[in-house]
């Protein structure tokens, strides 16, 4: 800590003044900071290199990316799926570190205080990369969860839109280069296999199964009548939209049919066979310390989704303060649930059948109810929301299987594609129904969309800033959200507020498991035995999220990490600023910079609340 000596001058006695100017001969003297200005050439010289930089940076990342483009609105190369090969990433890694080296080379100090803030945040991106390429293989590309097997059709379904005949053309070219992209989807899968990195069985199971429904349906079988494939339905509905001559509509259907019998299905024929075979070498049920250089991989992943120096200990004891912190306050609404100890409220919770949803039609009518009643109260707590749509709707059938029980996808840039909350009628078994208000609030408004969309629509961020992610902000923002809603009325049914300390407890859970499995050696049995003992949900959602957590190393710890933190700044501004501190205005700067680490957080929220501090000093 430093001390200024003018500070501390007025607590000396005048005797120890004078001592102290009797010894003035034997001190060092004392060197005062030296204030550095910058000509205005200097400063126009450094300010204009950031911006050309980032705006490079923004442009190569989308030209490097065909899907990016077309999740962003864009139809260039609109029909090319992205290159995923080993030279395609090392030419990637180059890029970045050119791109470090010229970010690393800019002086902060001679731009201004905003821009020199992006370049920090660029360069702690391009940095991440860089440490993170010698671990890339360090992952499953396929799994129960994502990969590129549901991603092609999800991508076809809901982010190529129809909307001329280039569009249909490009369609069906798109799907021609299926086979190519799988081609080299293998090869990237046997890089891992011959480095001893293969998933676990249920992994591979599953993947299989999504792969082979992803035949089904007409033209595939030769029955018109049948059921047709969700491409091939998907396609008819998009073209019937342009009103065009039959004879047009028939070309283009021949040509789709085309595409799926002799490109597209042997491309996933190929793609199951390779995972039949590979599935005999597949990893033991434990984390990535199994594979080698697996706990250097797995300290790196935690430090880039939780954006901390926390170490897996610190991270695994803080979740279980975490827990007995939050099981207090569930013995706290005992009475008002009408038991007697919170074992017996986890073994309610766990097995009565009448607390679950039984139909997903009143799981969506319920949720929709929950966001517009508290949408109208979050001007108490926002300032300048922007307009950008939202919609809620049911997850596609081909991927209920491998997708969660709700999700968030953004809009498009220009709003045209709507934000999705999307719902999982499958998986309403796995969740009771008193959770799912604060659920609806973590990935809609207050949480994910109304986070999303102060980011999208501030100009005045760099493209590569509004489109960033890290996982600690965004998903701890998620939860903070969550708790939000309470202070904005939400959760006056007592077991809708269970409902939402069950969530916390959730991502609580989380931070032990995953460290468990992955740091200290954990197999899904100890994991199990964990989570049951310690949470009221059951045995089968237990085991899909410690699969879950096995896939994605470190991902789930960053929830809780990054909802204390907002916690804690909110605290900080409420302290410093009392009566003054206005909670709207402090939410629009904290969602208006876009995601951050969260020590670049820190340090913005401390410099906005001296801002603060002037401006009331000058009124």
């Amino acid at each position: 800590m430093t001390y200024s000596a003018r500070g501390l001058l007025p607590f000396f006695s005048g005797a120890l003044l004078l001592l102290l100017s009797a010894c003035q001969l034997n001190e060092k003297p004392q060197i005062k900071p030296v204030e550095v200005t910058y000509s205005q050439q200097e400063i126009q010289q450094q300010q204009q290199a950031a911006r050309t930089l980032m705006a490079q940076f923004s442009l190569w990342e989308l030209d490097t990316s065909p899907m990016l483009q077309a999740y962003r609105g864009l139809k260039t190369n609109y029909d090319q799926w992205d290159d995923i090969s080993e030279q395609a990433q090392q030419a990637q890694h180059l890029k970045n570190a050119d791109f470090l080296h010229a970010a690393q080379n800019i002086n902060l100090a001679a731009i201004d205080p905003q821009l020199a803030l992006s370049i920090k945040l660029l360069s702690y991106q391009l940095k991440q990369n860089h440490q993170l390429y010698p671990y890339r293989h360090h992952n499953f590309p396929l799994n129960q969860l994502f990969g590129w097997h549901t991603e092609i059709p999800h991508f076809l379904v809901n982010i190529h839109q129809i909307q001329t005949i280039k569009d249909a053309k490009d369609y069906i070219t798109r799907i021609k280069n299926v086979r190519p992209l799988m081609k080299e989807l293998i090869k990237q899968l046997k890089i891992r296999e011959n480095k001893g990195i293969t998933a676990p069985d249920f992994a591979y199971e599953s993947a299989i199964k999504a792969s082979q429904k992803l035949l089904d349906g007409y033209p595939f079988n030769k029955d018109k009548k049948s059921k047709g494939n969700i491409l091939w339905s998907n396609f008819d509905t998009k073209i019937e939209q342009l009103k065009l001559y039959e004879s047009s509509e028939k070309v283009l259907r021949s040509s789709l049919k085309r595409a799926l019998k002799k490109y597209y299905k042997p491309a996933y024929q190929s793609l199951i066979a390779h995972l039949k075979q590979s599935q005999k070498k597949a990893s033991a049920n434990t984390g990535f310390h199994q594979f080698e250089s697996g706990k250097e991989f797995y300290n790196l992943q935690l430090k880039a989704s939780t954006t901390t120096n926390l170490s897996a200990e610190q991270i695994h004891n803080q979740g279980l303060q975490e827990i007995a912190n939050i099981k207090l306050e569930i013995i706290k609404l005992l009475p008002q649930l009408g038991e007697a100890s919170i074992e017996a409220l986890f073994n309610r919770t766990r097995g009565d059948q009448s607390l679950y949803y039984q139909d997903g039609a009143s799981a969506i009518k319920d949720s929709k109810q929950y966001i517009r009643a508290i949408n109208k109260k979050l001007g108490q707590a926002f300032n300048n929301i922007p307009p950008l749509p939202m919609e809620v709707t049911q997850v596609e059938a081909f991927r209920q299987h491998s997708s969660p029980v709700a999700f968030y996808q953004p809009p498009s840039d220009d709003g045209v594609r709507a934000g999705r909350y999307y719902m999982n009628q499958s998986k309403l078994n796995e969740m009771p129904a008193f959770q799912f208000e604060a659920l609806a609030y973590h990935e809609t408004i207050p949480g994910h969309h109304l986070q999303t969309i102060y980011a999208l629509q501030n100009k005045q961020l760099p493209e590569f800033r509004r489109h960033a992610h890290f996982t600690a902000y965004t998903e701890g923002w998620a939860l903070y959200a969550e708790r939000l809603a309470k202070e904005l009325g939400a959760y006056q049914d007592p077991w809708n507020e269970y409902g939402r300390l069950l969530m916390e407890l959730w991502r609580a859970n989380r931070m032990v498991i995953d460290t468990g499995l992955h740091y200290y050696g954990w197999d899904i049995k100890k994991a199990m035995t964990f989570r049951l003992s310690n949470t009221p949900f059951s045995e089968a959602d237990s085991l899909n999220a410690i699969q879950r957590y096995l896939v994605m190393p470190g991902q789930a710890t960053a929830y809780k990490i990054g909802q204390l933190h907002f916690i804690q700044l909110r605290k900080k501004a409420t302290l410093a600023l009392g009566k003054n501190f206005n909670l709207a205005k402090y939410h629009e700067f904290v969602l208006g910079m876009g995601p951050l680490p969260l020590a670049i957080l820190q340090q913005q929220v401390s410099s906005w609340i001296e801002d603060q501090k002037k401006q009331r000093a000058r009124m």
